[in-house]
């Protein structure tokens, strides 16, 4: 390993702040700043990699046709205003218009806060 100060190759490198720059530096090098702390020596030379599986990605649930205007009737059934209903699903107003509407597909979780809030089921 190459030290980052004097470019020499060394076995085991510190890790150090030197005038405010964290580097990877050897033991003579090391005494020009402050020793952060030192670095495990590599077991092997070869390089084990961790399998990372990517993340998994669920299709958003299919909802009923005019889902907006049976959110609408549930929500007057309920005697609520559009007001009230983003209140206690702590939603804004203006998105309740848009999903009333039909303007907007509501993702998975404000589907769910609709359903349990108004009683329905609004996925197919």
């Amino acid at each position: 390993m190459r030290c980052e100060v004097c470019g020499n190759d060394f076995p085991k490198l510190i890790r150090a702040e030197i005038e405010g720059a964290e580097l990877m530096v050897c033991p003579e090098c090391a005494k020009l700043g402050k020793t952060l702390r030192d670095l495990p020596e590599p077991a092997s030379s070869t390089h084990v990699m961790k399998r990372v599986s990517a993340p998994r990605i669920e299709e958003p649930p299919e909802l009923i046709e005019d889902f907006g205007t049976e959110i609408k009737r549930a929500r007057e059934r309920l005697g609520l205003t559009r007001e009230e209903l983003a209140k206690k699903i702590f939603e804004k107003e203006s998105l309740l218009v848009r999903i009333e509407n039909n303007a907007f597909e509501p993702e998975e979780k404000i589907i769910r806060k609709l359903e349990k809030v108004l009683g329905i089921k609004l996925t197919k």
